[in-house]
């Protein structure tokens, strides 16, 4: 047998090794993030990562903040603009549109958004 099989021989075996370095890797940085610890029906005791709740690849607290600064940002428009000019700009876009339609229904004035303004408006004097 030749030089290039031996070559050959030597490259799988170096990417097995290297796409088994890989996925040890990426199991103990899942472990890194917190693990639960339980005896598998072989009695093995197995480290399992804990599983994240994540909605399409975005976190759930990432979506609340979101939400959160939504209702901020509405609070600010209110409170800088006055109840009847902000009532009347999406009265304006309530007339538009189906896109400036739903775009009124988003920025209308709701109990979360009048909560914050009541808040904010000292601060804003």
């Amino acid at each position: 047998m030749g030089a290039g099989f031996y070559e050959v021989a030597m490259d799988r075996a170096l990417r097995n090794f290297d796409k088994r370095q890989r996925e040890v890797t990426a199991r103990h940085r899942r472990l890194a993030q917190g693990y639960v610890t339980k005896v598998n029906r072989n009695g093995t005791i197995e480290h399992k990562p804990i599983r994240r709740v994540r909605a399409s690849g975005i976190s759930i607290r990432l979506a609340l903040l979101a939400g959160l600064c939504f209702f901020v940002f509405k609070a600010f428009l209110l409170a800088g603009l006055g109840a009847e000019e902000y009532a009347l700009r999406i009265g304006h876009l309530a007339n538009g549109t189906l896109i400036e339609r739903a775009g009124a229904w988003l920025m209308g004035a709701d109990p979360v958004t009048t909560a914050l303004t009541t808040l904010i408006l000292p601060y804003l004097s």
